[in-house]
Formats: C-alpha cells, structure tokens, sequence
C-alpha cells in the first residue's frame, strides 16, 4: 500500500502509526509527518516472487517508510510473483538495469556471489534478528564482498532477515537418525552440507516450485525458513511432521539496488534510505512474531506430528559444521577470496553482538 501524495500530514501520520511500531515513527521525539524529505518523484519496480511474508516484511516496511517521509514522491513499487524475473535471475535484471531493486539470494547463484555464501553457512551463532543485522551489514562492506556486487552493477541495502531453519515433510515421520537415510530433501547453502550428515539427499529448488514438488512426491521434505515459509507457501496442507527446534541455521538474501538507479537519487533520498533500514529492520521482526503465532495454530490444527532433535542426529549434525565451513574457506581461496578472513569476521562479529 502506497500513500497518496493529497494526504495531509495528520493522516500519514495515524495510517504509518498502523504500520510502524511507535519507535520507528519517533524521530527525535516527534512522529513522522508527511514531506518531511522534499524531492522529485521517483518509482523504483522491486522485484519480489512469491506472495507477500514475513520474508518480505523488511522491503514492505522500507517501502512504507520512504512513502511516508516523501509523501509518495520516494515509491518502491514491489512486484511481487516472479512477474519481472525468476529468482534465480534477479541479479542479472538488476545488472541490466530492467528493474531498480531486487531481493537477491545467493544460494541460487553461488558462482556470481561466491564471497556472500559464506553467510549461508549452516548452524552460524546468530541467535536473533538482531544479531543477524549486525553481523550482515559488517560482512557485506568487507572489500571482497563489495567487489563482487559491483561485478552486477548491484549496490546491497540491508538483508532480508529469516529466521532459523527447520524440516517439514510428509509420509513416514523420520524419528530416529536412520529413518534419514535416503530421504530427499530440498536444501540450500550449508544446510545441504548438514542433510547429507544424516544421510538425506538435497537438491535445491526455487521457492515457487516448492509446492508442486512436494506435491508430486519428487521430495520428501523441505528444509526452510520457521514458521513463516511454511504457510507462506502453504506446504503444511501436504505435509505430516515437522521436526521441533532443531535450529538449522539460516541464510542471507539481500535487499539490492541497481547501481546507476542509487547513484542517481539526490542525497537526501539516499541518506532517507539509511535511516529507514533500521525500522525496516523492526518491522519485519514485528511481522514475524505476528505470524509465528497464526502458524503455530495451523500446525496445530493440521496435526503435524513433532520431530524433537535427538542425540544422536545432534551429534551427526555437529560433526558435520566444522567440515563444511573449512570447505567453504577452501573453495573461495581456490578462488582467490580470503576465505579464513572471512569466516573469521563472520564469527568475530557474531561474537561482538552476542555480548550487547
């Protein structure tokens, strides 16, 4: 939802108190009022898939904000349904110019973002959103890291936050480790690292086609995102259990603009976007717990059956990190990245948010 530039200020306000939590609207004690950044009208296209959720909160909220602060002259028009590119392809459109910002996931891609995928890999002490902010944001301004987004003409914002991954599936409830073995699992990033450990199979599939291949058998179990990509994408109508608290760890997809599109704004608009990343940060947070809530009731109501972690698969999946995190610093020094370097901010920075 967009705000009509014929609003008053009184009116942005009460419809943006709807939507942001009251931090995010005080600005120096004052709640945000309509133009309070002047400057010409800009449309920028996003290109999203899927249907709005919590993994597009971020992006919604960021939206709303710039509206606000603009009355309507700042608009991110988000596309939504894969209608201006394929996930898979979104950082080539971006590249081209054919939209002005995208959500970005380097696991579909790791060969034209190989530095990035280290913040993809599985069970990363990132405990909170918050943590996972921190630590991105420190990561993405790494010089190789930099270097390789401006390869795509591609200037990262801010991530799109996901919480902690877990397993949900159908067909015979894979209790014990065995019950494992040879399951066909989608899996992305360091996760698949991880199913191979307790001997799944994973192959990784766009959002968009989860549903149908669940649907038709051609996997057993998807691991993602929890609770939000789970009705999001409605998998919990086919699926039978759910595994409880495993904490696989998580991903990063990045909220990214079009080089050219960002260094044309004036600079009001551009420090206008810096400002509203830490509430769009607070909103997607918001958003979630709100979902987290409505998911566990349909989960409930399907009668998913819950799959607690046992010792056994905690041992196998712990086996399994350190190996796969030294083979992702192998592989991005056979590619002349520091891979040591930046396995070690990841973890430093961990650390540093851990102790606030």
């Amino acid at each position: 939802m967009h705000l009509k530039k014929t609003l008053t200020a009184l009116t942005a306000s009460t419809l943006m108190a709807g939507l942001l939590s009251t931090a995010a609207l005080t600005v120096s004690g004052t709640a945000a009022q309509a133009a309070e950044v002047d400057g010409p009208k800009v449309k920028w296209l996003v290109s999203l898939w899927g249907a709005r959720r919590g993994f597009t909160e971020g992006v919604e909220g960021l939206a709303e904000y710039l509206a606000a602060k603009t009355d309507g002259n700042f608009e991110l028009s988000l596309q939504y349904g894969g209608v201006l590119s394929d996930p898979k392809e979104n950082i080539d459109g971006l590249q081209l110019g054919a939209f002005e910002m995208a959500t970005i996931c380097s696991f579909y891609h790791p060969d034209k973002t190989p530095a990035t995928t280290g913040l993809n890999l599985a069970f990363l002490p990132l405990p909170s959103f918050e943590a996972q902010a921190e630590v991105y944001g420190t990561y993405m301004q790494h010089p190789s890291v930099k270097a390789e987004w401006a390869k795509w003409n591609a200037t990262p914002l801010m991530s799109a936050l996901m919480p902690n991954y877990e397993i949900m599936g159908k067909g015979d409830v894979p209790a014990g480790l065995g019950d494992w073995e040879g399951k066909r699992l989608t899996a992305s990033g360091g996760h698949a690292a991880l199913m191979q450990a307790i001997g799944a199979i994973p192959s990784t599939v766009p959002a968009p086609d989860l549903y149908t291949t669940l649907e038709r058998g051609a996997v057993d179990g998807i691991v993602y995102p929890y609770t939000y990509a789970f009705t999001a994408y409605r998998f919990h109508e086919l699926s039978d259990w759910v595994t409880d608290h495993w904490g696989l760890g998580t991903v990063q997809c990045n909220v990214a603009a079009n080089t050219d599109a960002y260094n044309a704004l004036p600079d009001q608009y551009k420090a206008l976007i810096d400002e509203a990343i830490p509430h769009a940060y607070e909103y997607q947070i918001a958003k979630y717990a709100e979902i987290d809530a409505d998911s566990e009731k349909q989960f409930e109501e399907r009668g998913l059956k819950r799959i607690p972690i046992t010792d056994e698969i905690r041992t196998a999946l712990q086996q399994a990190v350190a190996p796969s995190w030294q083979e992702w610093v192998d592989n991005a020094n056979a590619q002349n990245l520091p891979g040591q370097e930046l396995l070690d901010l990841i973890l430093s920075t961990a650390a540093q948010a851990a102790a606030k």
